[in-house]
């Protein structure tokens, strides 16, 4: 390789020290071409200071069983998802792609079914098996099983994981990854991710710091809810998503 080469000039004793060191330099550049370009885009894009939010990740957290009595509670539904919630409905908006249920204490929760064309899985794994082939090389086999996989290998995901001194395979896969993250980006200053009966969870926002709690809800066939949670607890976003039934 042109590096080897580089080696063998050197030894030869037939070059001055400048010679030597513009050799080496040359030598790493050659190395490092093909990561240079990547490494230098996702540095000068995601720093610390400019997308603090690029650098979360999900922190797994225990759902908080409540001992609220259910025994007065209002069963709603959406689609093929039931829950109950414990206060009275003022309204229900059915919108073209969400449905708000708004109560009558102000407090209120927006459903949406993430559409097929939505998903991230479909973006990524095109009818072209070849090309099909070169993601799953890309991202990890595993990682493109189900669209809980892929998000949440994009949640996962962070600028400072785009080192020269990786494989390039995973220095690459950073960046459109990162891209990915943007669309998350917006939904809160952090991340939980937890399990409840036989579904899967990551939430946005803790609801101590903010009015709105965003949860995307993964169901055992791998459809996603998205759930926006307006003025309410912790133990009271728990205890609904505690009581969803897919049917």
């Amino acid at each position: 390789g042109p590096i080897s080469k580089m080696l063998k000039l050197l030894k030869s004793k037939k070059v001055t020290i400048p010679a030597a060191i513009l050799i080496i330099v040359a030598g790493i550049l050659v190395y490092f071409s093909d990561r240079l370009t990547p490494f230098i885009v996702i540095n000068y894009l995601y720093s610390k200071t400019k997308t603090p939010e690029m650098y979360l990740v999900p922190t797994t957290r225990e759902v908080q069983r409540s001992a609220e009595n259910l025994s007065t509670h209002y069963d709603l539904s959406f689609k093929n998802i039931k829950f109950k919630a414990p206060w009275v409905l003022r309204e229900k908006i059915e919108l073209n792609h969400a449905t708000l249920f708004a109560f009558v204490n102000k407090k209120g929760i927006e459903i949406v079914l993430q559409d097929d064309d939505e998903r991230i899985l479909k973006g990524l794994l095109e009818d072209d098996p070849n090309e099909t082939q070169k993601m799953k090389l890309l991202f990890g086999e595993e990682n493109v099983e189900s669209e809980y996989a892929i998000v949440n290998l994009i949640l996962h995901t962070t600028p400072d994981q785009a080192s020269l001194f990786k494989p390039l395979p995973e220095l690459v896969r950073v960046h459109p990854l990162l891209l990915y993250k943007l669309l998350y980006s917006h939904l809160g200053d952090v991340i939980y991710k937890f399990s409840i009966n036989d579904f899967k969870v990551f939430q946005f926002g803790n609801p101590q710091n903010t009015e709105n709690v965003r949860v995307e809800v993964f169901n055992k066939n791998d459809q996603v809810f998205r759930l926006h949670f307006v003025k309410m607890t912790q133990v009271e976003i728990d205890l609904i998503l505690s009581t969803i039934v897919f049917i």
